[in-house]
């Protein structure tokens, strides 16, 4: 092999090497940035996640159906048998089994009237209760972590405008500063400039403690205390969409877990009345034996059955109590549905109305706010305007965007609550 190939195959071992190595680079700058991407952000859909594993609610709500399991498990099992072992006429002068009579016998009781499928059947319809009251829960708990999730958002906000508005009352508190050591202004101006800049230190404060508070309402909903929030992905309620109330009840009628509920207590209600009914059906005890009489050495088998007379006790109060539950377990189906209903149409309308609040403040309101700051800033450097001009205008641009933070958590809080009630994600509502 010439020098030359040679110098050719070592060029090319390089240039497959580097490839590679760039190749590989590339691979582990993408994956670090992918791992940083997801560890920059906490979303909405990972902390409803996070509380799912570790709301202490949640867990207790998933004991209970084990509990239930197991009720289900031991309803359909069968009575366990007994035996007995009996001696008589054992004369008294030589005791023993020599002289006396002795038996040995099986007993087992036979349930009758099919209770015990009964009892299994009442027992899954239980289950099946806790498995909507489960899932009750679960809506609950994650309409509460979007309430609080977006409420560490709206407080966040609230501290950015109050550190703003500390910004805008320092530049104010330079220029008046300014303005009083060439004359132009009366000292009374500049004790209003400190004043306001004192109030808003102190609106900063109170914008901290909120949230510092609601951050942790968020972890204790969410289960984990230690979280960090600093970084919570934000939620758009830009694309807000019109909705039906039509619509929106009967999916809450077809999805709601908690009317699902009630309507499987009504079922249950109904397999207690015929339980009820069943347990007056007299269950039989059979036994089988064998018994020896030693005295005249012959071995015997005997059988027989034995079962109450329904006489005095034909469970009649079981069947009153079952009868009256089976009437509440209606009446409580009603009872849920209309304060559902209620409770979506509040939700409903609190949705109509913010909704067209925000997109007025977010296209006229807030605008003109800062419109009018900017103009009065301008002037009272200028010596246009005088101090309280500036200082209201800075007032009504630090309250319209405090109400405007309001009215937003107060849309975001009832398409949480619409979403709870019906069962499907507002985007997805046609």
């Amino acid at each position: 092999m010439t020098m030359q190939k040679l110098l050719c195959l070592f060029i090319l071992m390089l240039s497959v090497c580097y490839f590679a190595i760039c190749s590989d680079k590339a691979l582990l700058l993408s994956h670090a940035q992918e791992t940083n991407t997801k560890a920059e952000y906490l979303t909405l859909d990972d902390a409803v996640e996070i509380a799912m594993n570790n709301n202490p609610l949640i867990k207790s709500k998933k004991h209970n159906i084990g509990i239930y399991a197991g009720r289900v498990k031991q309803a359909g099992l069968l009575p366990n048998p007994e035996i007995e072992f009996f001696t008589q006429e054992t004369p008294t002068n030589n005791i023993g089994f020599d002289q006396s009579q002795n038996s040995v016998a099986l007993l087992q009781k036979l349930e009758t009237g099919g209770k015990r499928k009964l009892r299994v059947k009442a027992a899954e319809k239980e289950k099946k209760v806790i498995e909507m009251d489960l899932q009750t829960t679960i809506a609950d708990i994650t309409a509460k972590v979007k309430k609080s999730f977006f409420n560490v958002l709206t407080k966040q906000e609230e501290l950015k405008f109050a550190e703003e508005t500390l910004e805008i009352a320092k530049s104010l508190m330079s220029i008046s500063s300014q303005r009083f050591e060439i004359g132009d202004i009366a000292r009374i101006d500049v004790l209003k400039a400190e004043i306001e800049l004192s109030n808003a230190k102190m609106r900063v404060q109170n914008a901290e403690r909120k949230y510092l508070n609601s951050a942790k309402m968020l972890q204790t909903v969410m289960g984990v205390p230690d979280i960090d929030l600093n970084n919570l992905f934000p939620i758009s309620t830009a694309d807000t969409p019109s909705l039906n109330l039509d619509n929106l009840n009967n999916l809450l009628l077809n999805n709601h877990p908690a009317l699902k509920a009630r309507k499987k207590v009504v079922d249950l209600s109904v397999i207690k009345i015929t339980e009820a009914k069943r347990m007056a059906i007299p269950d039989i005890n059979a036994t089988i034996g064998y018994k020896r009489l030693s005295a005249t050495d012959i071995n015997t088998i005997q059988a027989g059955i034995a079962f109450p007379l329904p006489i005095f006790n034909r469970n009649q109060g079981k069947i009153i109590e079952a009868r009256a539950l089976s009437h509440k377990a209606k009446d409580d189906v009603e009872v849920v549905r209309n304060q559902l209903l209620l409770q979506l149409s509040n939700a409903f309308s609190l949705y109509t109305s913010t909704r067209e609040q925000v997109r007025f403040f977010t296209n006229t309101i807030i605008p003109q706010a800062e419109e009018s700051l900017k103009i009065a800033r301008q002037g009272y450097k200028q010596g246009e305007f005088d101090y309280l001009e500036v200082l209201d205008a800075q007032r009504t641009l630090a309250n319209t965007r405090i109400s405007y933070l309001k009215i937003l958590n107060e849309l975001f809080s009832s398409i949480t609550d619409i979403e709870k009630f019906v069962g499907v994600k507002i985007s997805d509502i046609k």
